[in-house]
């Protein structure tokens, strides 16, 4: 039977449909106390969890991320992945002093993106695009420009699965990391925590660029002929 594709709206955000508080809390006792019951006595300690409204400020939300020693595995679905649920600041004091100064708003939502995300990051979570296109009402495409653009011109990488899970392409980290390690001379541990990288993902990063190196500027190898001895893919290799 072939499955109707699903169009960009519906892969972006059908995950946030099981991103709930209720959720992370089954699946956090499924797993961790197996034996305790069924369905029916999960569901009761769930009921009883509230949220501490103590913890919570002025503008502030509760908001599950995806955990940040959670690897999503392909076709998971979110309802099976580890979730934590972080505080997460949608306006401050600060916002509404940017707004009175007639700053662009613009500046004023790229400064909120960019403060959930560590906030979350903090909190254990991984906040992705499409939690934060969801808490600020905007376009998961404008989101992702948003984001992009604060990453270029400071050099910060913002904490997303992108990178701290090391999924999809991040051509700006994979350069930064490695302008970190061969130029600034930083060690990894630094690198991995400057970048919002697991230590894993900075030295797989640097061993192939040497890699790439060394068969490019020793052994003079071609594009074709480097793609064939290092088993990388052509657009890594051009990178």
């Amino acid at each position: 039977m072939i499955r109707p594709q699903l169009s960009d709206r519906e892969t972006h955000y059908r995950p946030q449909a099981g991103k709930t508080l209720h959720q992370a809390l089954s699946h956090f006792i499924r797993r961790e106390f197996p034996r305790l019951g069924g369905p029916w006595m999960i569901e009761l300690f769930v009921d009883r969890y509230r949220w501490a409204r103590e913890r919570l400020s002025p503008g502030q939300t509760v908001w599950p991320a995806i955990a940040r020693e959670e690897r999503p595995g392909y076709r998971t679905p979110i309802t099976a992945t580890r979730q934590v649920p972080g505080v997460v600041t949608l306006a401050n004091q600060d916002d509404i002093a940017y707004l009175r100064q007639g700053r662009e708003a613009t500046e004023i939502l790229r400064r909120a993106l960019v403060r959930a995300a560590y906030a979350a990051y903090a909190q254990g979570g991984v906040l992705t695009t499409a939690d934060l296109a969801v808490l600020f009402h905007r376009g998961h495409s404008r989101i992702a420009e948003l984001i992009r653009r604060y990453e270029l011109e400071t050099g910060e990488v913002v904490p997303r699965p992108g990178n701290v899970h090391d999924m999809g392409r991040t051509t700006t980290h994979k350069r930064l990391i490695c302008h970190k390690a061969f130029v600034e001379g930083k060690p990894t541990p630094v690198i991995a925590q400057e970048t919002c990288h697991s230590p894993e993902a900075v030295d797989h990063y640097l061993l192939d660029l040497a890699r790439v190196h060394f068969a490019t500027v020793p052994r003079g190898m071609s594009l074709e002929e480097t793609v064939f001895a290092t088993q990388r893919p052509r657009y890594l290799v051009e990178e």
